[in-house]
């Protein structure tokens, strides 16, 4: 099995980086700085979140002068979210 591949799926088996992930792609935050007061973490929690994202290359990060933009990867991400969404509303019968 691709080690890459389980990297995505444990990158998203967290609730907190899946609504991360949905709040960038919606435009609501593109930083660290911005995502803090939408979340109930503390900065340390959030920033090991983003850099799970990152590392599963689900993020891309860019430095910007002295912050550093959060940027979905790839339209598939959020693709890949509304189907493992849509299969967990028809289990459960929704």
């Amino acid at each position: 099995m691709n080690n890459w591949l389980v990297d995505i799926f444990k990158a998203l088996g967290c609730e907190w980086r899946i609504e991360i992930l949905k709040t960038i792609a919606a435009g609501k935050a593109n930083c660290l700085c911005q995502l803090e007061p939408l979340f109930p973490l503390d900065k340390t929690t959030l920033s090991r979140h983003i850099k799970a994202l990152v590392r599963a290359g689900l993020l891309l990060q860019r430095k910007k002068g002295v912050l550093v933009e959060l940027e979905i990867s790839s339209p598939e991400v959020l693709e890949l979210i509304s189907l493992a969404t849509k299969i967990a509303k028809k289990q459960k019968g929704l």
